[in-house]
């Protein structure tokens, strides 16, 4: 069952919250930008099968719908972004029909030597439609994660090279799944302060300290993960051309690790552990398990853009959450391309590729994950173009011993407006 009605309350919620952030000068203006899409889709492994299984493709219709309204003053900007996607298939098998819902609000303002910000955000997806990074592909199809996220961010100007900034991030996930699926609900949060130092107009460096906490639980049994992690990074940054900049960030992160999980109980034999955890004393005992763990963290960043390319490519090593239960180590790389190939054609490649570790040896499933989309737009007039996707992904998971491919192809029309006054 889907969380329609908390969508109505974060809708409700985030109202309420653009409203009592609108202050300041006479000088103030609303701006609405709808934008629809429709299309068809079509499918080679659905249900994410395993490459020793059989799969049946699918088609199906998809409806997106987006409206962005932002409010402007001389010193606040606040923006709301309702949406609403719906995947409809052929057939009589309805465990690929998915409605898809999220909200998204931003209010920042503006003093003369400091600036704050706000974001809060709420998803109620389909886990097939899901980001990877959020949401193990899977074979179960028509299940759901329900997101709340929550950052709020201060900047203090200490001098003309001299800056301070303070962040804290805050994710809530839970999982609309059946037992067999393995998602463990999880909320993670992140605290971090950073001193920003300016060498000149080009090249600046951050020097940051950060600390946080995972803890998962299974909704199904009382096995739990609690991780604290706190580390510190080093990053420098430098404007090469007006067109290119880059980063470089070096850092490192100690995390500790509470595992808990119910013993295995064979009736004629009593109760145990799995290896690693210690033998449990009694029946009604836990297994429990502690781990810490010392990891690398950081990454290269390049950006290049001008009137008609942009170019994004990113190397990274961080700590993150992921729905089995564990806080990982996962090492991605990202190339962004986008490019206007004249006056009404425009189009882009994506490629990533990501492999997990865990941060201990206990439930050890390292994953690597690949994909790779290409997309082709036709401007038909000024807010009318035609797009075509193209989608490859690969998951390579430990736990599965096998692989899960997919080719996903989308066709469709996009209407995007030029935005308005109201």
């Amino acid at each position: 069952m889907r969380h329609q009605d908390t969508v109505t309350r974060a809708t409700l919620a985030g109202m309420f919250l653009s409203g009592t952030l609108i202050s300041g000068p006479t000088f103030a203006y609303w701006e609405l930008m709808p934008r629809v899409e429709g299309g068809v889709t079509t499918e080679t492994n659905p249900y994410n099968r395993l490459d020793s299984q059989s799969s049946d493709g699918a088609t199906g219709g998809f409806a997106d719908f987006r409206l962005d309204s932002a409010y402007r003053t001389q010193r606040d900007v606040i923006t709301l972004v309702p949406r609403f996607r719906t995947y409809q298939y052929t057939g009589s098998d309805d465990r690929l029909d998915d409605d898809d819902y999220s909200l998204d609000l931003d209010a920042s303002r503006q003093w003369d030597t400091a600036s704050g910000s706000l974001r809060v955000g709420y998803r109620d997806n389909g886990i097939r439609t899901s980001e990877y990074n959020t949401a193990i592909p899977g074979q179960t199809t028509d299940d759901s994660q329900e997101t709340w996220t929550f950052g709020p961010s201060f900047n203090y100007v200490l001098s003309p090279r001299h800056s301070l900034q303070f962040s804290a991030s805050l994710s809530d996930i839970t999982y609309d799944a059946s037992p067999t699926a393995g998602y463990y609900d999880y909320r993670n949060t992140n605290l971090q302060a950073t001193w920003i130092y300016a060498f000149s107009q080009k090249t600046s460096t951050l020097l940051s300290a950060n600390g946080g906490r995972f803890k998962a639980t299974d909704p199904y049994s009382t096995a739990e993960n609690d991780t604290d992690s706190y580390g510190a990074t080093l990053a420098v940054e430098h404007k090469f051309t007006p067109t290119l900049t880059g980063s470089v960030t070096l850092g490192a992160s100690h995390s500790t690790q509470d595992i808990e999980r119910p013993p295995i109980v064979i009736e004629g034999l009593g109760s145990f552990c799995p290896e690693p955890f210690p033998i449990v004393p009694d029946t009604g005992g836990q297994c429990s398990l502690r781990e810490s763990s010392d990891n690398f963290v950081g990454g290269i960043t390049l950006r290049q853009s001008s009137e008609v390319m942009r170019t994004t490519i990113e190397y990274s090593q961080s700590q993150a959450p992921r729905s089995n239960g564990t806080s990982v180590i996962s090492d991605s790389f990202r190339l962004n391309f986008d490019r206007d190939l004249g006056q009404r054609f425009s189009g882009s490649i994506e490629l990533l590729y990501t492999s997990d570790s865990a941060l201990g040896d206990y439930g050890r499933q390292d994953r690597a994950y690949y994909s790779a989309n290409g997309t082709l737009r036709y401007r038909l007039t000024q807010t009318l173009y035609l797009s075509g996707s193209y989608y490859y992904s690969l998951n390579d998971d430990d736990a599965n011993s096998d692989q899960q491919q997919n080719n996903r192809l989308f066709l469709s029309l996009v209407y995007k407006g030029l935005g308005f006054r109201p």
